[in-house]
């Protein structure tokens, strides 16, 4: 269907669309559209839709009458909308690609893209699954290359309540259908394991029995096995990333401590005094002592008990882990002592071993990646050098500004939802080209709807993520019967 006619176009800022719509509702910020030239089609993207000032409007506009006056439809060469393209791809008369590098001549004839055209541009490998539809023609599905995605560091960025925990839920399902790599998730809020705690839909476990294995912080979870941190195994960075509120004194006390210490870390610093630690300051070693006993409502943490090399036996198999926190969901400590712990323990196994691809996924990924506690963690690390030997970082945030920049820099793939804050929204977006396009279109796009950038697939594409529930079709898997009838044996398949 026609839209329209091109007034101006220029290489850097974009084609101009003059609008031969009746209602520009019918049009919608990151729709494709097809300019149609006399060698190529301009595969573009609606970046923006306007009403450009028009003497008329302006004397109508108040006057009473302007209820009366039909301008819509009815007067399209005095008033008219207008719309911002975006050129993504060339498509010659032979279905050739090409970058955009020219421009379309005056009143080339723009149309809505259809499924043909867009068959054109996207291709599916052996290791592509469905994400969503393209946004503008929801007769198209998107595939994700998840071969590519997890070959190198990787972000699911998004405000709070955008759908990123579904987005990464359907990441995991496909890394997992498609063979691509094994997953580890910190399950926080329980959502990953059989079934999700805060919607009952299935999760990893539930889809990949033979794949995935649970293991909890919580007793009360018997779905899962207990997990145990030997204390032996905690080291300073461990403690000064899980609290986030040491000041430069007790750092140095809690270095002074593990450089001489004789016994485990832990309980060093419970029976530290001055006349052991005499070079320590002594009020910061008293404030160290208070703090530590935060770990004493940890019961995943003990002596002697150490759950980590089944870990890497599971993942030397190929299998998946979810960890599920159980009671300790909400307690930030406990997860930011725990993950720095595991990766930490992880990148040594992995820069030593030759294991299958892992993909760790690291929620709140800013409170490990803060520019002044990066250094302390071994995620910095992870995301510049884990690609080398298959251990591949995944990042999950709302607050990508609070994130180291070296980090960012290091993402090959990102898969942006919704967000508002303009730091935010350029962090997302940095070292991204045309990022004055993307920046408009990520602060305007709404809920479950996600731009895809990086080399995991042909162009940068604004999709619909599909409904979770198509997550089963998808897999093709199980039937509804199939679903109720695990659902009712699951305490016997996996207890």
């Amino acid at each position: 269907m026609k839209i329209g006619s091109v007034v101006s176009a220029s290489v850097l800022r974009g084609i101009d669309a003059k609008l031969e719509l009746e209602n520009p509702e019918d049009l919608k910020v990151g729709y494709p559209v097809i300019v149609e030239g006399k060698k190529y089609d301009f595969y573009c993207i609606i970046k923006d839709i306007y009403n450009p000032q028009i003497e008329i409007v302006e004397r109508i506009a108040g006057s009473g009458i302007h209820d009366t006056v039909p301008l819509s439809g009815h007067n399209p060469n005095t008033v008219f909308s207008k719309a911002s393209l975006k050129a993504i791809q060339l498509i010659d008369k032979d279905g050739r690609l090409f970058e955009p590098e020219t421009i379309p001549p005056y009143l080339s004839s723009v149309r809505s893209a259809k499924k043909e055209d867009v068959n054109k541009i996207y291709t599916i490998t052996e290791k592509s699954m469905n994400v969503g539809t393209l946004r503008g023609v929801p007769e198209f599905e998107i595939s994700i290359d998840y071969e590519k995605l997890t070959e190198k560091p990787f972000a699911i960025f998004g405000r709070t309540g955008m759908g990123k925990s579904i987005l990464c839920k359907i990441v995991c399902n496909s890394i997992l259908a498609k063979t691509a790599a094994s997953v580890f998730i910190f399950d926080m809020h329980s959502e990953y394991g059989i079934f999700s705690k805060s919607d009952n839909t299935p999760g990893l476990k539930f889809f990949f029995p033979e794949k995935v294995e649970m293991f909890t912080l919580d007793p009360s979870n018997r779905e899962a096995k207990p997990f145990i941190i030997d204390s032996k195994n905690i080291r300073p960075e461990d403690i000064i990333v899980a609290f986030q509120d040491l000041s430069s004194p007790m750092v140095d006390a809690l270095y002074i401590i593990n450089r001489e210490r004789k016994n485990n870390l832990i309980s060093e610093i419970k029976n530290a005094t001055m006349e052991k630690y005499p070079t320590a300051h002594p009020s910061a070693l008293q404030a160290l002592q208070r703090r530590i006993m935060r770990l004493d409502r940890f019961g995943f943490v003990m002596e002697g008990n150490d759950t980590f090399n089944q870990l890497i036996t599971l993942i030397k198999n190929g299998e998946s882990i979810v960890l599920d926190f159980g009671k300790y969901g909400r307690d930030a400590t406990a997860y930011l002592f725990l993950a720095n712990i595991i990766a930490r323990r992880l990148y040594r196994e992995y820069s030593e071993n030759d294991y299958p691809r892992l993909v760790l996924f690291l929620e709140e990924a800013h409170k490990f990646l803060a520019p002044e506690i990066a250094g302390y963690t071994i995620f910095d690390r992870l995301a510049r050098e884990t690609r080398k030997f298959n251990l591949i970082l995944a990042l999950i945030d709302q607050r990508p500004s609070r994130i180291d920049e070296e980090v960012r820099s290091q993402l090959a793939n990102r898969l942006i939802l919704s967000m508002k804050e303009p730091t935010d929204v350029e962090s997302a977006l940095a070292g991204v080209p045309d990022k004055s396009v993307w920046k408009d279109i990520v602060a305007t796009i709404p809920a479950r709807t996600l731009l895809l950038l990086g080399d995991a697939i042909r162009v940068p594409t604004v999709i619909d993520i599909m409904d979770y529930a198509q997550m089963k079709k998808c897999l093709n898997r199980f039937n509804k019967d199939d679903i109720d009838e695990i659902s009712k044996s699951s305490g016997k398949i996996f207890g």
